[in-house]
């Protein structure tokens, strides 16, 4: 009986398949959002703390394969609005921003609820947007260490 309850990975799979392109246009959606808060520092500032508080909440429970992105995500839009890190595209920073508000976004694709697979939504965009922007991650990794 247990195991009716469990989710397969070719559940899990095939739901983020169907959803995927439902996925991608909140994600722009989230973006647009990213753009605008990020000209105001106070509310920019706001809503990474809405990020963090929701990662102390979740722990690392399902989201335990993304929470060093997030971290690193929380602390490039940190260092970039306060003018300490530049060396970064503005295209890169509203992805990297916007996919920390689809994050805590309330409006889910796959709604965070779901047991087994409420989050996949949230890791799928998290993992496009850390491919996407790799190099410019590393090159802020690098410029931390000095």
């Amino acid at each position: 009986m247990g195991s009716r309850n469990k989710v397969s990975n070719n559940d899990v799979s095939k739901k983020l398949e169907k959803n995927k392109d439902k996925i991608k246009e909140r994600f722009k959606m989230t973006k647009k959002e990213a753009e605008e808060i990020l000209k105001d520092r106070e509310k920019t500032e706001e809503k990474l703390n809405e990020v963090r508080n929701k990662i102390d909440k979740l722990g690392d429970g399902p989201i335990k394969n993304i929470i060093d992105d997030l971290f690193l995500f929380i602390s490039i839009v940190k260092a970039w609005i306060k003018g300490e890190y530049r060396e970064i595209p503005i295209g890169t920073i509203i992805a990297i921003f916007g996919a920390l508000i689809y994050f805590v976004s309330p409006v889910d694709v796959i709604p965070d609820f779901i047991p087994g697979i409420g989050y996949i939504d949230d890791v799928f965009i998290i993992s496009l947007v850390v491919k996407q922007a790799h190099s410019d991650l590393q090159r802020y990794k690098a410029w931390m260490e000095k």
